[in-house]
């Protein structure tokens, strides 16, 4: 059987989909993209009649719009498709056949990887899959990106984004599919204990760093706390919502990707405000895709001005 993933490049949630689909599928493909890549890719391979050649195609850890839902529901390859999502603003996506979309089961909140784990577990049933070392990484991933990790004090989840930072996604994806296959348990290397304590001393001190860069400003009625970066997205943006609790939420932005928010705030849906700007995510973390035009309108804004004036 022929298949092909795509998922979500941003993250470990959106790439542990690769390793376990290494596990189960000889014969894989796959495609890691930003939700803002998504339409076009999706678009292109409609024209190319991209699809053709696969039968089974997996989308995980990615929102996808009501007009590209249409299109696969209308679509040859409806019934070889398949999304496993866990933001919320893709609920309503539930009443198409090939869409599930969970944000929280049982009082647990569900993540792109966790979902595609039980939809293989219930379709490919594996011995692999069953594992410790593999039910414990797909668990470590779960309340790393859903950051039930703080909840439950598990401080070991969150270190597998720290391992993608080092090691690159392609590194990451191979080193943990031969990991897998060679260990019954989950654990980590002294090599790699020496960077996750290497790099905890550095986040802490690049979020302190930005706790003076932070910029606060009214939008759309909301108390904001806006900051640029690039590195420690989600842990830079909830420790600052946790520091200046007056704030409604912090918008963190990475002019080399996107756009992240995050509150600490339970009468706070950054969702909704995210959606506002093109974007979507859960209640109190979410993202938006930088402006078309952006950085061409900082270059002209920054060298546009006559020679002159330096």
């Amino acid at each position: 059987m022929k298949v092909f993933l795509i998922s979500h490049i941003a993250d470990a949630d959106g790439i542990m989909p690769v390793i376990l689909s290494k596990l189960v599928f000889k014969d894989l493909e796959y495609k890691l993209l930003e939700n803002s890549e998504v339409e076009d890719f999706m678009s292109n391979a409609f024209n190319d009649n991209f699809f053709d050649k696969y039968d089974q195609v997996f989308m995980t850890d990615l929102c996808i719009s009501e007009t590209l839902a249409e299109k696969i529901n209308n679509s040859s390859f409806k019934d070889k498709f398949q999304v496993l999502d866990h933001h919320i603003s893709g609920i309503e996506l539930n009443r198409y056949s090939f869409i599930t979309v969970i944000d929280e089961e049982n009082g647990v909140k569900e993540s792109g990887t966790s979902l595609y784990y039980k939809y293989l577990l219930k379709h490919y049933p594996i011995k692999i899959l069953a594992r410790p070392s593999v039910s414990v990484m797909v668990s470590l991933v779960r309340l790393g990106d859903t950051w039930e990790w703080k909840k439950y004090n598990r401080e070991d989840a969150r270190h597998l984004m720290t391992i993608l930072s080092y090691y690159g996604v392609e590194k990451f994806i191979n080193n943990y599919v031969d990991f897998l296959l060679a260990n019954d348990e989950f654990y980590y290397t002294e090599t790699e204990k020496m960077l996750i304590e290497t790099d905890c001393k550095r986040m802490n001190d690049y979020i302190e760093n930005k706790k003076s860069q932070v910029i606060f400003k009214e939008i759309k009625g909301y108390k904001t706390g806006i900051v640029f970066a690039e590195l420690y997205r989600s842990e830079l943006g909830s420790a600052l919502a946790e520091f200046y609790s007056d704030v409604d939420l912090i918008i963190v932005i990475n002019l080399s990707r996107s756009i992240s928010y995050r509150s600490v705030k339970d009468n706070i849906n950054v969702n909704e405000f995210a959606q506002s700007f093109g974007g979507k995510g859960h209640q109190k973390a979410s993202g938006s895709p930088l402006p078309l035009g952006l950085k061409e309108n900082i270059i002209n804004y920054i060298f546009g001005r006559d020679n002159n004036e330096y």
